[in-house]
């Protein structure tokens, strides 16, 4: 009848429909992007052989390269902190009172020579001028076999001494009687008629046990004349108690000397660099 070829019309064209959404799903499904799968799959590998990149410098190649380059005429001046360049930025050194300076001995012979030439106001070449000598009148007191037993008798000597043009420095080893205890280095230039104190200052990590280190430096005065002579005594003072080393009464002796000198030819026409 009607509705029956009605009813398997309308099954057909919907079969139909179906087919053709399934088809076209199946179209699109085989050209979308893989979006996941493409992330997770690796990338081909190439059929190149790949170079391995070379090592970056050490710091301090990185340091004389940047120095280098610095220095090229060609090169422009560029401001770089040590950081940079793989040092330290910053350089503390500790320094202690009783450390001597370190300076070195080109510096100090040609401040000696830079005197010299500097009183040579009229800047005549080869003008002589006047530097200053001081002689130690006695010896070194460690470098007697008994120094030891000298100490533990007087409960302090004078150890050492140097001296130039500019200042006196030395050491003094006391015998150690209790933990509270000062040195003194008393001297004159006028034969004991005025006379100054200077103290001493100790020496750390000196103890043995029984003795311990300390260092003086004294200016040689300015104003101590040709010939004339420093004298010094040392004054140990330990538990309510004072102890002397003044070179068994003689006191220690230091004479000033002046001679001429000539500065070199080098510099008759030149400046002086003193570093």
């Amino acid at each position: 009848d009607y509705s029956s070829s009605t009813e398997k019309e309308r099954q057909q064209g919907t079969d139909t429909t179906s087919l053709i959404l399934i088809i076209i799903l199946i179209i699109r499904h085989e050209h979308r992007p893989r979006g996941r799968e493409s992330f997770l799959k690796p990338p081909p590998q190439s059929p190149t052989q790949r170079r391995r990149c070379k090592s970056l410098p050490s710091p301090a190649e990185r340091a004389r390269l940047e120095i280098a380059r610095s220095r090229s005429p060609t090169s422009q001046k560029k401001v770089r902190f040590a950081d940079s360049l793989g040092l330290e930025l910053i350089s503390v050194k500790h320094f202690d009172d009783a450390d001597e300076p370190e300076i070195p001995e080109r510096v100090t012979d040609r401040f000696r020579k830079a005197r010299a030439m500097h009183l040579n106001t009229l800047g005549v070449p080869g003008a002589s001028a006047q530097s200053v000598f001081m002689e130690v009148l006695f010896s070194n007191p460690c470098a007697s076999p008994s120094f030891m037993q000298r100490v533990r008798d007087l409960r302090v000597s004078l150890e050492r001494v140097d001296a130039d043009e500019f200042c006196l420095s030395g050491l003094v080893r006391v015998l150690n009687m209790a933990f509270e205890k000062s040195v003194t280095l008393r001297y004159t230039i006028n034969n004991w008629a005025t006379f100054v104190d200077a103290p001493a200052s100790y020496v750390p990590e000196s103890s043995d046990g029984i003795t311990d280190k300390f260092c003086f430096k004294i200016v040689t005065p300015m104003f101590l004349e040709a010939g004339g002579t420093l004298q010094f005594a040392v004054k140990y003072r330990v538990d309510g108690q004072e102890f002397w080393d003044n070179n068994g009464g003689s006191n220690y002796r230091v004479k000033r000397h002046r001679f001429k000198i000539s500065p070199p030819r080098e510099w008759e026409n030149g400046w002086i660099h003193f570093i």
